[in-house]
């Protein structure tokens, strides 16, 4: 008899339970996101993880959650906001609320129309299945937790040895870009002094040109002065044979124009003598030139230009103009 009254004590207690869970307002999984104010995938992640903890109910197809699987979210939520790992959470939940089993509402259903000797025994029965359900869950959670802290280190592992890698990958970028930049530079500075050779080049060149028309200048003029002095001489050897030929007739006019002539040829060879010097200072210049343009050929080869050939100047020597002969008196 007593059994049977504690029976429906406990018959009560459950159909109040019911009533007052029928009361209790119910969560959806995207209520519960909005409540915890955290993003949905962690709501259903922690709904998995931590299942044998948090309270549900089946509403049709779907799991429906109550104000205490609220709680037990938000006390989830505290401990991951303190650090702590998943294992170290499992530890908390499981030192602060019981391990449910799942139950269906299909056994539901058939424990409400038992007798009340065998609703007893099968709650037994069930709450010890379930009781060892929910141990053995545990344990697999439990494994799954020290897996995935594992998991979980051996990738910051390798999240550390991947971000040493792009370090070193970045500092050997740098340097290559460092590098580039300085043989660029390299490079820029010589191509900027070679152009600036090469100006300089050019205009030693245009001073050399200048110099040498000057030069051809100078031999024009010094041609059409030894032209003048043949044709003095010329002109010197027709008064001599007109002098010969009335020489004599004409004896004292020919004194006079011996010393007349002497005194010609004295400026004459006094002038011969300053075209020789001016054609030996010529002949140095041209000296002074050629070997100005052999350097200038060396430097310009070096420079990868085509080589400038300096023209050969040649002049004709003068010839030495022939003294008159003398009549004899």
């Amino acid at each position: 008899m007593a059994d049977q009254k504690r029976h429906r004590e406990d018959q009560g207690n459950i159909e109040k339970g019911k009533e007052a869970m029928s009361d209790t307002k119910k969560y959806t999984v995207i209520e519960l996101a909005e409540v915890l104010n955290v993003p949905r995938t962690t709501v259903t992640d922690w709904l998995v993880r931590y299942s044998s903890y948090i309270d549900y109910k089946i509403q049709g197809k779907r799991k429906v959650y109550t104000d205490s699987s609220v709680s037990v979210l938000k006390e989830i939520s505290e401990l991951r906001n303190k650090g702590l790992s998943s294992f170290d959470i499992e530890e908390e939940l499981a030192k602060r609320h019981p391990v449910h089993g799942e139950v269906s509402d299909k056994e539901q259903h058939e424990g409400e129309g038992l007798e009340p000797e065998e609703s007893d025994s099968t709650s037994l029965v069930l709450r010890k299945s379930m009781t060892e359900m929910g141990e053995t869950i545990k344990n697999t959670l439990l494994e799954m937790n020290r897996r995935i802290e594992e998991m979980e280190k051996v990738n910051a592992a390798n999240a550390a040895r991947a971000n040493l890698w792009f370090a070193v990958v970045i500092i050997l970028f740098f340097a290559l870009v460092a590098a580039g930049c300085f043989f660029y530079l390299k490079i820029e500075t010589s191509y900027t002094e070679n152009q600036r050779i090469l100006l300089d080049n050019r205009t030693y060149l245009n001073d050399l040109k200048t110099a040498q028309e000057q030069m051809n200048a100078n031999k024009t003029a010094i041609r059409e002065k030894e032209n003048e002095i043949l044709k003095l001489e010329s002109g010197l050897e027709k008064q001599a044979k007109e002098l010969r030929d009335s020489e004599t007739s004409r004896a004292t006019e020919m004194i006079d124009l011996k010393n007349k002539f002497a005194e010609e040829k004295l400026n004459l060879l006094k002038e011969l003598e300053n075209a020789r010097q001016d054609r030996e200072k010529l002949a140095q210049l041209q000296a002074a030139i050629q070997k100005q343009a052999d350097d200038q050929e060396k430097q310009l080869k070096k420079a990868a230009e085509k080589p400038v050939e300096a023209e050969a100047v040649q002049e004709k020597p003068a010839e030495p103009q022939p003294e008159p002969k003398e009549n004899p008196k």
